[in-house]
């Protein structure tokens, strides 16, 4: 009886306090990764969103190499959703190189594109469809590199045509990226053929159908908003 008296006592509380805090850690460790899981997965959903959010869905560029040609351009594009983007680029150029020669390759362009993209808008690889409507005056361009029917004769009509294209963009700041661009299609060519550079008489309507590289770009594109 005094045994059992004195393990109720001395020892049973102690045996009690045991259970109750191996439990109370069990159960915290638990819970706790419960509450670390349920922070994670919220955490990644709000990333997603933010990333989802913050998308660019405008962007204006420049073409480089009509740059360097003396052909001022600029595009717009804009996200049509999650993969697809429209792009409307427009280049001129208004120069006279030469007034007593009248050598001049004078042209309006327009090449509105419409994009799929393999990842993203506005990220990596792409592939588009596009279209283009040009009008032009050209004549007494050097030989070489120009034929010379070119530097001879003066031409003077508009283009249009259709064709496919491929490329690739990457980012290169928090607002900056580069594009690389290459595209083949179809032009029809319908033009008046003058004599010489410097006339305006004389001429001889004519068409030609071109098949070829339609778009080639190197561009600078500045993410809007």
């Amino acid at each position: 009886m005094m045994f059992s008296l004195k393990w109720m006592v001395g020892i049973a509380p102690r045996l009690i306090l045991a259970i109750v805090c191996a439990g109370w850690s069990i159960g915290s460790e638990v819970f706790g990764q419960q509450s670390s899981n349920r922070e994670t997965t919220a955490q990644t959903l709000f990333a997603k969103a933010h990333r989802l959010r913050e998308t660019p869905r405008f962007t204006l560029k420049t073409n480089l190499l009509h740059d360097l040609a003396t052909s001022p351009n600029i595009g717009v594009e804009f996200k049509l959703a999650r993969k697809l983007s429209f792009e409307i680029p427009f280049t001129i150029n208004p120069w006279v190189y030469d007034e007593e020669k009248n050598m001049k390759f004078k042209f309006a362009l327009i090449q509105p594109e419409l994009r799929f993209w393999t990842c993203e808008v506005f990220n990596g690889h792409f592939f588009g469809l596009h279209g283009h409507y040009a009008i032009y005056n050209v004549g007494g361009m050097p030989n070489p590199p120009f034929s010379e029917t070119m530097n001879l004769n003066r031409y003077e009509g508009h283009l249009y045509g259709a064709g496919i294209s491929y490329g690739f963009q990457w980012i290169i700041g928090a607002r900056w990226g580069m594009e690389f661009e290459i595209g083949g299609g179809f032009a029809k060519l319908i033009y008046d053929k003058y004599p010489c550079i410097t006339c305006y008489r004389g001429f001889t309507s004519k068409t030609k159908d071109y098949w070829g590289v339609t778009r080639a770009g190197l561009s600078l594109v500045y993410f809007l908003f």
